[in-house]
């Protein structure tokens, strides 16, 4: 039997990595995970839809006595890989060294006809995510760092391994971070303080114990996660490789015969609250005109100090059309600390409109609202910005 030629595709994208992840996110919609199975049965269904997927990676000979590679389904086809520019380096280093073992890649599909009239499938990834490193689960990652450091200075850590412990909250059974910044369907969140990030990769399991992340019981176990960490739109994910049980970071060690009595320790300093997430998310382009915006803050805010200091508004000079925006209302949910603003109206078409919080809105403590790190907010306390869908992508509003 013959194998298909290679095909090629030219992706040529020169633009920063922040930027990549939402323009993939909005030339092909969100990354859906399908089987390798599925796309090779039916790609008709997925032509140039995001999708993720994993497998086995074979190396795929072809006439031209050039090497590709490809992810092999049940019945002998190949769901065939092609780099984009931005990537393709990295992946050519590593995937010579990953034939034979499992990795997954995130990209949109496409299909076409070779010269000999078979059906070619194939992925053309921008992002990946390589077998686990044996080495690396037989001892912890260097450095250890904490959620606080990863949380609050993402930038730093993006794409580096850490070792780091947290609580276990199950499927984010407890609202810990946006339901809508999830990945994947078997990821799930650790905490410490106010600071939680999602892992994923590997189950809350290990010899001898086992978590169920759908379980509020299970919840409250120390673990410590070892892997890479991953931001995207400021979410922040660890892709782990390894996960055992720990003891709190303040766990007091074995008690003396005798124990003297010891002083209070000093009460922990109070942090400013700051702004933790938002839904849309900070930045995010495409949102629908019908949206209305939720901002979470990292800690219980005074409602009072909210009133006449949330301001929401087209960015830059009023153009032609620009309806008024007189009609916001702004709520404030105390038990999820989530600020809630309703337009009142249908946002015009391609504007970025921006959420500001003034000065003068405080916590339940008094402390004032602090500008979160790389924010340039101006005269206001901090600032949101989002663009508005296209006049030609918004479709029926409903």
């Amino acid at each position: 039997m013959r194998r298909p030629f290679l095909l090629v595709i030219v992706l040529a994208l020169a633009v920063p990595a922040a930027a990549q992840y939402v323009n993939y996110e909005a030339m092909y919609g969100p990354t859906i995970e399908v089987s390798v199975d599925n796309l090779l049965q039916m790609p008709e269904h997925y032509v140039d839809h995001a999708v993720r997927t994993r497998g086995t990676l074979e190396m795929i000979p072809n006439s031209g006595g050039q090497i590709a590679y490809g992810l092999q389904g049940t019945f002998g086809s190949y769901l065939w890989i092609v780099a984009r520019t931005e990537v393709a380096y990295e992946w050519e280093q590593g995937s010579r060294h990953w034939v034979g073992k499992e990795v997954e890649v995130t990209g949109s599909i496409s299909q076409t006809t070779n010269q000999a009239g078979q059906t070619v499938v194939a992925i053309g990834i921008w992002g990946y995510l390589g077998p686990p490193d044996d080495k690396v689960k037989k001892g912890p990652i260097s450095p250890d760092a904490t959620l606080e450091e990863i949380v609050s200075h993402p930038e730093q850590f993006d794409g580096k391994s850490v070792n780091v412990k947290g609580q276990f909250r199950g499927e984010n059974l407890f609202g810990d971070l946006p339901s809508a910044s999830r990945a994947r369907s078997a990821d799930w969140v650790i905490k410490e303080d106010l600071f939680a990030v999602w892992v994923t990769g590997k189950k809350p399991k290990g010899p001898g114990w086992s978590l169920d992340p759908s379980l509020k019981r299970d919840s409250g176990h120390w673990l410590q996660v070892s892997g890479r960490v991953r931001v995207a739109n400021r979410v922040v994910t660890i892709e782990a490789v390894d996960v055992v049980l720990t003891k709190a970071p303040s766990a007091p060690g074995v008690a003396e015969a005798k124990p003297q009595p010891t002083p209070p320790p000093p009460p922990r300093p109070k942090r400013p609250p700051v702004v933790a997430f938002s839904l849309p998310l900070d930045g995010e382009r495409d949102v629908a005109r019908d949206t209305v915006f939720k901002v979470q803050f990292s800690r219980d805010m005074d409602e009072a100090s909210l009133k006449d200091r949330v301001l929401l508004r087209y960015a830059g000079r009023p153009q032609p059309g620009d309806n008024a925006l007189d009609q916001v209302h702004v709520t404030y949910d105390g038990g999820l600390r989530t600020l809630h603003i309703d337009p009142g109206d249908l946002l015009r078409p391609g504007r970025i409109v921006e959420v500001l919080l003034l000065p003068g809105i405080v916590d339940l403590d008094g402390m004032a609202l602090e500008t979160r790190a790389g924010v340039k907010p101006g005269a206001a306390a901090d600032v949101l910005r989002f663009q508005v869908v296209s006049a030609g992508l918004a479709g029926p509003v409903r």
